[in-house]
């Protein structure tokens, strides 16, 4: 009797710590993009009249090929339809950005951001999310 007690134990265990573990990585995934698309829009500030330069183009690819990588680990995780939105968003950042279009590309940004901020808070974990 005693071990199948230590056996129920050990598996509630386990999934307590996957759960733990699942939840601070999408949240540190999602929170680094937050601070990352509040960078740019930093940078987006500081350029506004010519956003197309390379500086601004670089970091927006290499933030978009950094979620790339860790958007095959976040498609085990979570829902695609999240992940789908973040991607189609930084494609529509970039392409603003090239066409030199400040106006979308800061609501883009910031609309984009908001989104993480949102995604993110969904899977801490609080009482309404385990229950």
């Amino acid at each position: 009797m005693l071990k199948k007690w230590a056996v129920i134990i050990v598996i509630i265990g386990l999934l307590v710590v996957g759960c733990i573990v699942e939840g601070n990585y999408v949240n540190s995934t999602f929170d680094q993009m937050t601070k990352s698309l509040e960078k740019y829009q930093t940078m987006l500030e500081n350029t506004d009249e010519n956003i197309d330069i390379a500086e601004n183009i670089d970091y927006l690819e290499f933030l978009h090929a950094d979620f790339h990588e860790k958007e095959k680990v976040l498609k085990a995780l979570i829902w695609h339809t999240g992940l789908k939105d973040v991607e189609v968003g930084l494609s529509r950042i970039i392409t603003y950005t090239k066409e030199k279009d400040y106006t979308e590309a800061m609501a883009e940004t910031k609309a984009l951001t908001d989104y993480c901020k949102h995604y993110s808070l969904d899977f801490k974990i609080t009482p309404e999310n385990v229950f």
